[in-house]
């Protein structure tokens, strides 16, 4: 089956110019996309390649109706290698058919690795002419993540105050069980604590208690909370 794809910005003439070009080429069925700027989200391009099936044939009337960059064309036409379509670029005279096809899916494939190959030596470069400048890489010795240190007193606040631990690791954005009850023996709070003594519990008014709420809540940009 003949499949064909047009685009265009806000040119409906130059649209019907693709769509008439596609159906002599005997497209069986058209998918097109009208945008108002160039770019790699066409919803119509996606629903386009969610249908072919190997042995189909996709036919544009250029490249630059597939996507706005080369990086994005490798990637569509490896794609569609992969699910053994066909692709032909009318006015470009670019066929993936047979021989050349695999000519050319091999090119593909070849500049790609390279684009990675030289994207990894050029921060290995960087990273090197860094170093011998003494530049120094990672986090200050003896520094804390911002984000984080301020959690386990903020654990053993909530969890004093009755908050089930469920809720404290939505408040807290803590994913693990485990990293709760950590904050709790670091801080003394738990039963099982590594501290000789538990320390005594604070009990905070409802208004202090909601105040904490509130700035844990900004902290951790959850939303529906109270």
């Amino acid at each position: 089956m003949k499949v064909g794809y047009a685009f265009s910005t806000e040119n409906e003439q130059k649209l019907d110019e693709q769509i008439k070009q596609l159906q002599e080429s005997g497209c069986e069925k058209i998918y097109y996309d009208l945008l108002p700027t160039i770019r790699n989200i066409r919803p119509h391009l996606q629903k386009c390649l969610d249908n072919v099936r190997g042995g189909d044939i996709l036919i544009v009337c250029s490249l630059d109706s597939l996507a706005s960059t080369t990086d994005k064309v490798l990637q569509l036409l490896d794609e569609l290698y992969g699910l053994e379509v066909t692709f032909i670029s009318l006015n470009d005279n670019f066929n993936t058919k047979g021989l050349t096809g695999q000519v050319l899916n091999h090119i593909t494939q070849a500049l790609g690795s390279l684009k990675k190959n030289v994207f990894k030596a050029r921060c290995h470069e960087g990273r090197q002419e860094a170093l011998e400048r003494g530049v120094k890489f990672g986090r200050k010795e003896g520094s804390v993540n911002k984000r984080n240190y301020k959690k386990p007193e903020q654990c053993r606040l909530l969890y004093e105050n009755g908050l089930p631990i469920s809720r404290i690791m939505t408040l807290l954005n803590i994913r693990s069980y485990s990293t709760v009850y950590r904050y709790l023996q670091q801080t003394g709070a738990y039963p099982n604590a590594a501290k000789e003594e538990v320390v005594k519990p604070t009990k905070l008014s409802q208004k202090e208690l909601q105040k904490l709420k509130k700035e844990v809540y900004d902290y951790s940009h959850q939303l529906n909370l109270f």
